[in-house]
């Protein structure tokens, strides 16, 4: 367990990563939602509002359980369990949120003649709100393996006077039996589709601004600031993935007896830093942030 300042210092870090979360996710969906009355959501806009309101619950369940710690709040064993399968879900379902919007800037950038990449472009808003469907029916099966494997028998419950141990002990046990799907399908399946996305728009970048090359500047800067714009968007989602993913597998693995402290920090500081990168590399949600800023400053 950590000494009373570090864990100080971690309950004050989490604290401001979760209202840096709700902050930055609440201005997606307030921003987003009021376009609903006026017209249809295109399929970027889908994702962005469901990663929005995604990576809000998980910041909410972070803050819930990072308080119940910290006061030592004595939950039901039936409340732990529900409430540890929810905090799986949400995170299962923002992983594949993030995979597909990766996949979707992947479909509109990549430049090929293969006959599946055609045909997503042609029917990716037919697409789009069917894969927002399965990611959930995918997040709610692990819910529902998750509160099955995590269900202890009450004559078999261990009496523990320390709720954080407690606590923290049904989560370590769960994992245990858990971990191996989680890693899985749960946050190793849309890794690597992040990745393949990545890889496919950056060789795309290179080919594109090879191919223009010899053309006039102004259809070059065009076309190679989309290209751009799009890479950079996707590789700094695959970072953040990529840094986060690491240091999850580690700590459900190699590192599972460890102080979970950075990991909960980690997991605080996922949703602000999705939704600033979601936010800074759209437009019409940067333009909205600056209108914003500018009328406060007046």
């Amino acid at each position: 367990m950590s000494s009373p300042p570090t864990t100080l210092v971690l309950l004050v870090t989490e604290a401001v990563l979760a209202i840096s979360g709700l902050l930055w996710n609440g201005f997606i969906v307030t921003v987003i939602i009021p376009w609903t009355k006026c017209r249809t959501l295109a399929s970027s806009e889908q994702l962005l509002l469901s990663l929005g309101l995604s990576n809000g619950c998980v910041t909410v369940v972070i803050g819930v359980l990072d308080l119940s710690f910290a006061l030592e709040y004595n939950f039901s064993s039936l409340i732990s369990e529900i409430w540890f399968s929810f905090f799986f879900l949400t995170v299962i379902f923002r992983y594949w949120l993030t995979a597909l919007l990766c996949f979707f800037y992947c479909i509109k950038i990549v430049n090929s003649t293969h006959t599946f990449f055609l045909w997503c472009k042609l029917k990716i808003s037919w697409l789009i709100p069917r894969l927002l469907m399965g990611s959930i029916i995918i997040s709610l099966s692990a819910f529902i393996v998750t509160l099955s494997t995590m269900h202890i028998p009450p004559q078999e419950s261990p009496v523990v006077n320390n709720t954080m141990v407690s606590q923290g002990k049904l989560l370590k046990d769960t994992l245990t039996t858990f971990d191996v799907l989680f890693l899985t399908f749960g946050s190793g399946c849309p890794f690597l589709v992040v990745l393949l996305c990545s890889i496919l728009v950056v060789a795309s970048l290179f080919g594109h601004v090879c191919q223009i090359s010899g053309k006039e500047p102004h259809f070059r800067s065009f076309q190679a600031k989309a290209h751009i714009k799009a890479a950079g968007t996707v590789l700094s989602l695959l970072l953040l993935y990529l840094s986060f993913f690491t240091v999850q597998t580690f700590s459900m693995t190699v590192y599972k007896e460890c102080n979970d402290g950075f990991l909960w920090a980690m997991m605080a500081a996922y949703s602000p830093a999705q939704a600033a990168i979601l936010v800074l590399t759209n437009p019409k949600l940067k333009q909205a942030l600056c209108s914003m800023v500018q009328r406060t400053k007046l």
